[in-house]
């Protein structure tokens, strides 16, 4: 591997002097590097990756790794974060390491991790589908008006599951089990697996509980009014970004998607290793 791709979140001093410190290195070891920034959530443009990339440095935090998988889907190009925020899942590296990973990289010395993705896309009243949305994350449901009890259907393979009174539904894979899912009491699950995580939000009863579905389950989602005036609507945001509204009478339909993001490993580090550390400094 030496043709690099860096991907920031933003176009600052600091993180423009960084990537000048990463190309000169890579540079005098025969590679090359260029620079680019994640596109803005309401463009929904992917980045402009030069054709001889082979790898993809994420320069931020988790949330700068997710929007990068997002907008490079499909282009089956690998990447590692580099953490220059608060600890976090998704990246392996810091400033300091990062060079030495480089070497390790240029040398063969790693492995890639397939992460599953999910896809989602809206079917109005009249039964069109709107465009796929992928999430490494999670497809989230929530009420548009804040902090208002929702009723919400789910179906999987067209079986009914159940109907949920609560302030919404989060649609979880692996990945993203240790991200919104962790806050509303879901299950952390290893990353290389392969499964869909459904756990509702601050339901209205005791018996509502995360499921886990099979990976290639489809899951049809409809919300009901529960007022006469029936002007209710639910807020779907895919990782975070790209909202849209679902109104009583359409339906947001989430499956896994065709694609994975691929992450380059290097350190010896398991699974469990990361969430003891995590966990750990959230105790502190």
């Amino acid at each position: 591997m030496k043709h690099f791709f860096v991907v920031a979140r933003e176009d600052k001093k600091e993180i423009l002097e960084f990537v000048q410190k990463l190309t000169d290195y890579i540079e005098k070891r025969g590679g090359t590097c260029s620079y680019g920034i994640n596109p803005d959530d309401a463009l929904e443009a992917e980045l402009d990756l030069p054709e001889d990339t082979q790898g993809i440095l994420v320069a931020g935090g988790d949330g700068t790794v997710i929007r990068a998988a997002q907008n490079i889907f499909g282009k089956n190009i690998p990447m590692i974060g580099i953490n220059r925020g608060h600890l976090g899942y998704l990246c392996d590296l810091d400033d300091a390491s990062v060079y030495d990973a480089i070497d390790a990289m240029m040398a063969g010395d790693y492995s890639i991790e397939e992460r599953m993705m999910l896809s989602g896309h809206m079917v109005d009243a009249q039964g069109n589908a709107g465009k796929e949305i992928q999430a490494l994350n999670d497809i989230v449901l929530c009420s548009s008006a804040g902090l208002q009890v929702m009723h919400v259907v789910v179906y999987v393979n067209g079986q009914y599951l159940y109907a949920y009174n609560c302030d919404g539904v989060i649609f979880a894979t692996p990945t993203g089990s240790t991200a919104y899912n962790l806050s509303a009491n879901g299950p952390i699950v290893n990353p290389m697996t392969n499964l869909i995580l459904l756990t509702p939000i601050n339901p209205h009863t005791l018996n509502a509980r995360s499921i886990v579905l099979d990976p290639y389950d489809e899951l049809v989602i409809e919300i009901e009014s529960r007022r006469e005036d029936g002007t209710e609507e639910a807020e779907i945001s895919f990782d975070g970004n790209h909202k849209r509204l679902l109104h009583p009478g359409e339906k947001l339909v989430v499956h896994r998607a065709k694609e994975t993001t691929k992450m380059i490993h290097l350190r010896d580090v398991s699974f469990l290793d990361r969430i003891r550390t995590k966990l750990q400094a959230d105790d502190d």
